[in-house]
């Protein structure tokens, strides 16, 4: 799956996702917005480097929508829509992505990581944060998502979720432009 962040004109970016086992999606305004790092880029590194599948990056790479992205090709929104309504959405790690994309943010910015497992991310950050600002309205950086697709699984009863991985192996495929 490849997810690409297209910078806007006026403070604006749009997200795509380009996947093999299901149709192409799009946000056409993100938000979040941010001269430096936008905030649906820091969703995916956190995601991407912590293993959170259970986030909206991960949600994607099921076939999922995560709630907020539509088809690129129009004819397939009302089924996807229709669809939607029959089963619910849930992002088990929508919340922990939340708190690390922030967590991330904060210590790039303040330059004072509060564990090592962030502080390993912050040259990863620079050089996204370096190629965002050099990008023109138009221009994009595309990522890889580091995990492969798969078909979306049956929801696990409560209180039975999976043990994850504390860390994530730095991923070197990604990020290409």
């Amino acid at each position: 799956m490849i997810v690409r962040f297209v910078k806007r004109q006026g403070r604006r970016y749009g997200v795509y996702v380009d996947r093999d086992r299901a149709p192409a999606l799009r946000i056409e305004s993100a938000p979040g917005y941010d001269d430096d790092l936008p905030h649906d880029l820091l969703h995916f590194v956190a995601e991407a480097e912590f293993g959170l599948d259970g986030g909206v990056f991960g949600d994607l790479a099921t076939g999922g929508n995560a709630r907020i992205f539509e088809p690129v090709d129009q004819t397939l929104v009302r089924k996807m829509w229709r669809e939607k309504r029959k089963r619910r959405c849930v992002l088990p790690d929508g919340r922990r992505s939340e708190v690390l994309a922030a967590a991330l943010e904060t210590a790039w910015r303040t330059r004072k990581a509060t564990d090592t497992e962030l502080e390993r991310l912050l040259p990863l950050l620079d050089e996204l944060a370096a190629r965002w600002r050099g990008l023109r309205p138009g221009e994009s950086i595309d990522l890889i998502w580091p995990r492969r697709e798969r078909p979306r699984r049956a929801a696990a009863p409560a209180g039975a979720r999976r043990a994850r991985k504390s860390s994530h192996p730095r991923i070197r495929a990604w990020p290409r432009s």
